[in-house]
């Protein structure tokens, strides 16, 4: 009997630390959500960042993309607007199904069709574009945006999140691919655990006093 409430003890332990692990992330997340869904008002500039939910490498499930931390850590410090890209087809919450997936849109060169449009996108002088980074590239849905907004005459300022690759050449990317943009490739590229840590929000205001702000 005394074995079996130990063993009963333990349990709960181990439950009730799991309960407050799940909690303070889900308190992390749910301050993201507010940010990136606050109506700034008047900005003149804006976030565009495309991040997944679900299965992440090396962080687990979660119900706030990496990216969309960093985009919450942005919008917070320079009260300013944020557009999410969501795909029109969602991708899967597995994990080796959506790299399997985004290999194949890649090799095909897919542009994904984004869900919703950006409001009064000529109105925005500065536009920062957050991603992960996909088979060492942009995700194909990021393309899909830069070929459908004219961004002519905007700055361009990019971040991303990887696991290992850095920006992955990405910056330049979009600088080739925006000739007639001010892209700025001094951009910031967090791994996924630190885009999550309270370093990681340090990090994205020192950059962005780093740009001026």
């Amino acid at each position: 009997m005394n074995g079996k409430i130990i063993l009963l003890a333990i349990i709960l332990i181990i439950f009730g630390l799991g309960i407050s692990e799940v909690s303070a992330m889900s308190d992390a997340e749910t301050t993201a959500n507010n940010i990136l869904n606050t109506d700034n008002g008047d900005s003149d500039t804006l976030i565009v960042y495309f991040s997944r939910t679900g299965e992440n490498y090396n962080v687990g499930n979660v119900e706030v993309g990496n990216t969309a931390m960093l985009a919450s850590y942005i919008k917070e410090y320079l009260k300013c607007d944020s557009f999410e890209i969501v795909p029109m087809d969602k991708y899967p919450e597995n994990y080796d199904e959506c790299t399997e997936l985004a290999s194949k849109e890649k090799e095909d060169n897919a542009r994904p069709k984004i869900d919703g449009k950006i409001d009064n996108f000529d109105s925005y002088k500065t536009v920062f574009i957050g991603y992960p980074i996909w088979w060492g590239d942009l995700p194909m849905i990021m393309y899909t945006f830069l070929e459908e907004y004219d961004l002519d005459g905007k700055t361009v300022i990019p971040f991303n999140t990887h696991e290992g690759s850095g920006n992955a050449g990405t910056y330049d990317t979009i600088k080739e691919k925006l000739p007639s943009a001010n892209v700025n490739t001094q951009g910031l590229a967090l791994d996924g655990k630190t885009a999550r840590s309270e370093d990681g929000k340090q990090q994205t205001i020192d950059w962005l006093k780093q740009l001026g702000y």
